[in-house]
């Protein structure tokens, strides 16, 4: 099985968001609309790479995976680090490679940039062990829980 990652374009917004709208609908347990991520996606493609990327997986035409990441400055990395913001394999092809292919691909686009670390929040452990098991198979090291507070 041939697995091929590339960089999303402004072209890509529907599948990116696609993707991205199973990864939630996965995650909450209820149906997300791709509809309702399309305008932040193609805001977020037109963001220079540095800050802003998406990689797509595909097996021959159909996309089977996405990754996004945004780079940001911290004191604490120190300096520039990415972030993962979404990953997501399609079901059957999970224990394929693929999301280990976005990773690569992830790694490597931080390197090209000089960041320090790549981090990334999980679902919850107990819920999503597969999930924490994936990314320290894949040497990630766990660095404590993250915490949002809604503005809106």
């Amino acid at each position: 099985m041939s697995i091929n990652i590339r960089k999303a374009t402004l072209n890509d917004a529907l599948l990116v968001t696609k993707m991205t709208a199973e990864l939630l609908s996965e995650l909450k347990a209820t149906t997300i609309s791709s509809d309702e991520l399309m305008d932040v996606c193609l805001e977020l493609l037109k963001k220079e790479e540095e800050q802003w990327t998406a990689f797509l997986a595909f097996k021959e035409d159909e996309c089977v995976g996405v990754l996004t990441l945004f780079g940001v400055m911290a004191l604490y990395a120190p300096g520039s680090l990415g972030i993962i913001q979404e990953l997501y394999v399609a079901p059957k092809m999970r224990s394929e490679g693929v999301g280990e292919q976005l990773i690569v691909s992830a790694k490597e686009h931080g390197k090209k940039f000089g960041w320090i670390n790549l981090e990334v929040g999980t679902p919850n452990p107990e819920a999503w062990s597969r999930t924490v098991s994936f990314y320290k198979r894949l040497g990630f090291k766990e660095i404590g829980p993250r915490l949002k507070y809604h503005l809106n």
